[in-house]
């Protein structure tokens, strides 16, 4: 999988097989220190890791991200090539992103199906033109969110059990880029948080058009 003169500038190499390549590999927190997992890089591109902070570590076949987010990095959805490190042959740690290790890796997010991920959305009331936060957390959430969508005059006070009227303020400009993203606390909408439609936001009870295609299509 990877020849001898590629393996011979690092340490730690378990196993190296035609179906993947097993190594000493770690994440670093500047506050906690060093956490240890074993790597693994598959011919067909995946990243496993398993944590070894432990002996009965339950972080076994792992994603990078996972490992990195377990040993307290942030961003590590953007930065764990960079979080994660191996041995070089003499005792040194290497960023993985400076390793040949990822020449296999092309693997890009994908939403698991089914995978419930919902950033929080905006509506502007129709009488006094402020934008209301939705927070998208379970399905009741989602279809209350969908059903004011659908309501030209969906008003401040529509929301359920009247907690909202008209004269609240707005949300500050600087707290509506926030919207719940597990990729990004500020993201501006992203493969993780966006949904396109699933069985939280679409409803098998509602004539809308986007919901009918939703369930014959299921």
């Amino acid at each position: 999988m990877f020849t001898r003169e590629e393996l011979i500038q690092f340490h730690g190499v378990f196993r190296n097989t035609q179906e993947f390549l097993e190594i000493d590999c770690g994440c670093t927190n500047p506050r906690y220190g060093d956490t240890a997992g074993k790597l693994r890089v598959y011919i067909e591109g995946k990243i496993e890791i398993d944590c070894t902070c432990m002996d009965d570590c339950p972080k076994v076949n792992i994603s990078p991200i996972e490992f990195a987010k377990h040993a307290g990095r942030t961003n590590a959805h953007n930065n764990w090539k960079s979080q994660i490190w191996v041995f070089s042959h003499d005792g040194h740690k290497i960023a993985l992103w400076r390793t040949c290790l990822l020449k296999y890796h092309t693997q890009t997010f994908q939403r698991p199906l089914r995978q419930v991920v919902h950033r929080d959305e905006f509506l502007r009331c129709s009488q006094c033109n402020k934008e209301r936060r939705f927070i998208l957390r379970n399905k009741e959430a989602c279809k209350i969110y969908h059903q004011a969508l659908a309501n030209n005059n969906w008003r401040c006070s529509d929301v359920p059990n009247h907690s909202l009227t008209c004269d609240d303020a707005e949300e500050r400009g600087s707290r509506k880029v926030c919207r719940g993203c597990p990729r990004d606390s500020k993201c501006g909408g992203c493969e993780k948080c966006v949904c396109f439609g699933c069985d939280w936001c679409r409803f098998d009870d509602c004539n809308c058009q986007t919901c009918v295609e939703f369930v014959i299509n299921m």
